[in-house]
């Protein structure tokens, strides 16, 4: 609610400014120029307009991304919704920013962020406020939109429970290939997570907890064994196969063992985002396996 009201406070201002503005039509070639190059799957060109530090904020993000792994999530938007289009319906400038009004449009005939395609059509207005530097690239790219109506779309026609399931499908995919920014993604930005740690965690305790482990097993599968879902609820036992060979894991040196570790993690989602988990995991078992700890006799 505070990042539309913030969205619709910076268009009200830069729109209530004086059409003859030495600014004015300065930034929108290049706002209308980056979004074509979007919906042509034309990436290298689209990048041109960003600057190579930009923050990028994101309603599927509950953190700042970098500009390689916005042009991910975009080139995955992109295959997930090959019709894809975004239409720049009014453009206002101020000295170094410009906001913009915009209207998103495509049909999901291929898999998105791990889940398979529903082929649904998903239309949804969003804002888009963004901060130039003296070249006339974009340094802040800010967009907000109705990320509720968007899954409602999306996922139109599937019951509560078999959403639920894809969801968490869908993040067990995005481990599996190893795409932490897919998987942060997935989560509400105030996901709460229990059993990764003596404490619970936020998404950025969780994706630091994950990367440390992918760090430590380069060749790590996840494999999910069942999947249960009722009413906001999934539970997931699945387990983890790899090699300790990339780095230390919980103060345990590189050991070069292969290991086996069962897990079971229980979803609750809400509006097609996972709200809260709770993780029982074989820690013992796996620093059992690394030499971390001896092994009973």
């Amino acid at each position: 609610m505070k990042t539309n009201f913030f969205f619709s406070v910076a268009l009200f201002a830069l729109a209530t400014a004086t059409t003859t503005s030495v600014y004015a039509g300065k930034y929108e070639s290049s706002i209308r120029g980056f979004w074509a190059a979007v919906d042509k799957g034309d990436f290298d060109e689209a990048t041109t307009f960003l600057h190579p530090d930009v923050a990028v904020i994101i309603p599927f993000s509950p953190v700042a991304i970098n500009l390689e792994a916005y042009r991910q999530i975009g080139e995955t938007f992109r295959m997930g919704f090959p019709d894809i289009q975004h239409q720049v319906l009014e453009v206002s400038e101020g000295k170094m920013t410009a906001a913009a009004r915009c209207y998103f449009s495509g049909t999901n005939t291929a898999p998105l962020m791990g889940n398979p395609a529903t082929g649904n059509r998903v239309e949804v207005p969003f804002l888009l406020y963004l901060t130039f530097d003296a070249t006339g690239l974009i340094t802040r790219f800010e967009t907000s939109f109705d990320l509720a109506n968007f899954n409602a779309q999306l996922m139109a026609g599937m019951d509560t429970e078999s959403r639920n399931k894809e969801v968490a499908l869908g993040i067990m995919q995005a481990l599996d290939n190893r795409d932490l920014a897919e998987v942060a993604a997935a989560y509400d930005p105030g996901c709460r997570f229990n059993g990764w740690a003596p404490e619970t965690l936020d998404v950025n305790g969780y994706i630091a907890m994950m990367s440390a482990l992918l760090a430590a097993f380069p060749d790590s599968h996840f494999t999910v064994d069942d999947i249960i879902a009722e009413g906001d609820k999934v539970v997931v036992r699945h387990h983890l196969t790899g090699t300790h060979t990339g780095a230390e894991f919980m103060g345990a040196a590189i050991s070069n063992k292969k290991v086996y570790v069962t897990a079971t993690v229980t979803f609750e989602i809400k509006a097609g985002k996972p709200v809260e988990l709770w993780l029982n995991a074989d820690f013992l078992g796996l620093l059992m396996q690394i030499g971390a700890i001896p092994m009973p006799k």
